[in-house]
């Protein structure tokens, strides 16, 4: 069965890897998946990230690790510096043989340290290892020192290598061919959102797509998602019209409609219960 992913990741072919730091202020990244392993960590500000219907509320200092085809969503609020890293699935398997019937919780407790000595890291704590790791990436990416691209690849390997150590959990396969033919039944309906948001779309349209009736797909996108099928188009709508509210000078009527809202009730209310404003009170804080 081909395997429809929702969210293409371009990589750095230098570094395996797709690396960025950037700031954010009141973003909104709907819920969305990938073959990709992500990696966030925050510089300063704080961000939520939601995976799996659970949301996490991220500081300064705290990172958390989005297993392949985990569904996620991020918001950010006044202001954040976050550093972003995806590892592709290709790399994962190639670095990690049993990549596919294993995944990383980092609520796990690392099994008890001995005291460091000359020849151990002196961060014996292993998320402090991690931390120090994306740190390292960090100043590496930034200041792209001669060679840099060999130093990154040896930190990627030592941040896999302290996850697999302290951090690894054998996954259900039943359960992981399950959810996998859940996404491959839900990437045609997300795909069709996201190529026309504008329009009308209706639950009958989406239904079609996933071969199944409207009542049931209503319940199947609940529990797959973690939202309804109604909200997560606004959703999808809404970060569109936070951009061209950032970016241009149009009348909020006009952002509006050419991003197809039509019932500017539900839409506000929507938009009140992410931001915690109207759009126009949000525009007075850029």
């Amino acid at each position: 069965m081909e395997q429809f992913i929702h969210e293409e990741v371009h990589t750095e072919s230098n570094i395996n890897a797709r690396f960025e730091i950037y700031e954010s202020s009141n973003d909104f990244i709907p819920e969305h998946w990938h073959r990709s392993m992500e990696v966030v960590y925050i510089y300063d500000g704080d961000m939520d990230v939601t995976i799996n219907h659970h949301k996490h509320r991220l500081t300064k200092g705290d990172f958390m690790v989005v297993n392949t085809a985990a569904i996620h969503a991020t918001q950010t609020y006044d202001y954040a510096r976050v550093l972003l890293l995806q590892i592709p699935y290709r790399f994962l398997t190639h670095a990690i043989p049993e990549y596919d019937n294993i995944q990383f919780d980092l609520s796990l407790k690392p099994a008890p340290q001995p005291e460091p000595n000359a020849s151990q890291s002196l961060c014996a704590v292993p998320a402090d290892t991690l931390r120090r790791i994306l740190t390292e990436m960090g100043q590496l990416y930034t200041e792209k020192p001669q060679e840099y691209s060999l130093r990154f690849s040896s930190l990627l390997y030592d941040f896999l290598y302290t996850l697999m150590v302290h951090y690894k959990v054998t996954v259900d396969n039943t359960a992981k061919v399950q959810s996998q033919k859940n996404l491959d039944r839900l990437a045609p309906v997300i795909r069709y959102i996201k190529e026309h948001y504008t329009e009308l779309i209706t639950l009958e349209d989406a239904a079609n797509l996933a071969a199944l009736n409207p009542e049931y797909f209503c319940r199947f996108f609940k529990r797959n998602m973690g939202t309804t099928f109604t909200a997560y188009v606004n959703s999808v709508r809404l970060t569109h019209v936070c951009y061209d509210l950032k970016n241009t000078d149009l009348n909020i009527g006009t952002i509006l409609d050419r991003h197809g809202i039509t019932n500017y009730k539900l839409f506000m209310r929507n938009f009140k219960q992410i931001y915690g404003c109207t759009p126009k009170d949000f525009r007075k804080t850029l």
